[in-house]
């Protein structure tokens, strides 16, 4: 592997900034980070005056298919999170990134098969995937995706406000004490838990439950400050996936996303198809409240709550739409650094992932150079210069 040196470059370290800092990459590690550092003979040399260095993103809610990995990296998204899937593909993904092809796409971690009963969220459209009824039933679930391979566990508590909505149809909804019974079963076995959820009641019901963290922030009504203080009373952390929101409640431009010269260039055709029906009202809509959505956000947040970014793509744009969610963070009420932090220092933190997030000597080399500051502007995070993971140049060309 290449050494590569950042010279007099802004670090944005996970948590704060440093500026005029030397950053020294060698063998796919952060070497040293500092003022004045000298510059080994034959390193790459990368100039980093008016531009930001930032650590691989990591998007917090993802569902990979076909080339998601690799759009991702393209966006400077290093690390997805999956959040349901089938065992195989995530299987092969995984083994994909220790192999030749995993300098060309994002790593990966997934929940696999998450936890629902028959006919409900996620089985009402794959009706083979395992589920489950009682609270008996819980251990041995957990255990068969341990076996399949999953990192986390993730249980579908979607009492059909949103679910529902999009087959026309309300969908059976799994019991609370099985739930419960999901997540202790996880937890005992050493396991990160997740629960997605459509209600501010739901939500409430998940973490009183036990649940580590809320998959969404989708809700039926404004929450107060109370959510917020529950959540954090609790140690819940929450993923809002304010882009997906904004998407299926039919925002109206997407903060211009794609009609950027900096952007337009590496998104797919099919990404460019989704915004255009988009802009055009031919894209799926529901009743989702975005203001609801950012309200959660803004209790969350001032409650001290650990936010992380993510997106729900696959129904979202993998890798550019981590940065529109940036940017509604900042809208709902974060401070670009904080939004920041929320797709690297903490998803990392949260998942136990720790070798990266942040830019520290010892931790992977997984690094997004942008041309301006994003903690000024956080819209800048789209100006990307470069992409490495573990050290070596990502090509961000289609």
């Amino acid at each position: 592997m290449s050494r590569t040196i950042f010279r007099e470059v802004t670090v944005f370290d996970g948590h704060g900034v440093r500026t005029d800092d030397t950053v020294v990459v060698d063998d796919g590690l952060i070497e040293a980070v500092g003022r004045g550092l000298p510059v080994p003979a034959g390193a790459e040399v990368v100039e980093g005056r008016g531009r930001t260095l930032l650590p691989g993103l990591i998007d917090a809610h993802t569902h990979v298919v076909g080339p998601a990995l690799r759009q991702a990296l393209r966006w400077g998204v290093t690390t997805e999170l999956d959040m349901a899937n089938f065992p195989e593909p995530i299987a092969r993904a995984k083994r994909d990134q220790h192999g030749p092809l995993g300098g060309s796409i994002a790593d990966l971690r997934s929940a696999c098969c998450a936890a629902t009963v028959p006919g409900g969220h996620g089985s009402e459209r794959f009706p083979d995937i395992p589920t489950l009824t009682e609270p008996e039933e819980a251990a041995a679930f957990v255990d068969a995706r341990i076996a399949e391979g999953s990192d986390y566990i993730k249980v579908h508590y979607d009492d059909g406000q949103i679910a529902g909505r999009m087959e026309n149809t309300e969908l059976p909804v799994i019991r609370r004490e099985t739930m419960a019974a999901v997540l202790t079963a996880a937890r005992e076995r050493g396991l990160l838990t997740l629960v997605h959820t459509g209600t501010v009641q739901a939500a409430v019901e998940a973490v009183e439950a036990g649940a580590h963290g809320l998959a969404h922030l989708l809700v039926d009504r404004a929450p107060g400050p109370e959510f917020g203080q529950l959540l954090a009373r609790h140690g819940a952390f929450a993923v809002p996936t304010l882009s997906m929101v904004e998407l299926l409640s039919g925002g109206p431009d997407l903060g211009g996303l794609g009609e950027e010269a900096a952007v337009a260039p590496y998104l797919t055709a099919e990404d460019h198809d989704l915004l255009a029906r988009h802009r055009k009202g031919e894209a799926r809509r529901l009743p989702v409240d975005l203001a609801a959505a950012e309200a959660a956000v803004r209790s969350a947040r001032a409650a001290g709550v650990r936010l992380l970014a993510g997106t729900d793509a696959v129904m979202w744009l993998h890798g550019i739409g981590l940065h529109r969610e940036l940017e509604l963070l900042v809208r709902a009420g974060l401070t670009p650094s904080e939004a920041l932090t929320a797709a690297t220092a903490a998803p990392a933190e949260a998942f136990s992932l720790a070798d990266r997030g942040r830019i520290a000597p010892g931790l992977r080399a997984d690094l997004v150079l942008v041309d301006a500051d994003p903690t000024a502007d956080i819209r800048a995070s789209r100006a990307i210069a470069g992409v490495w993971k573990r050290g070596e140049r990502v090509s961000r060309e289609n």
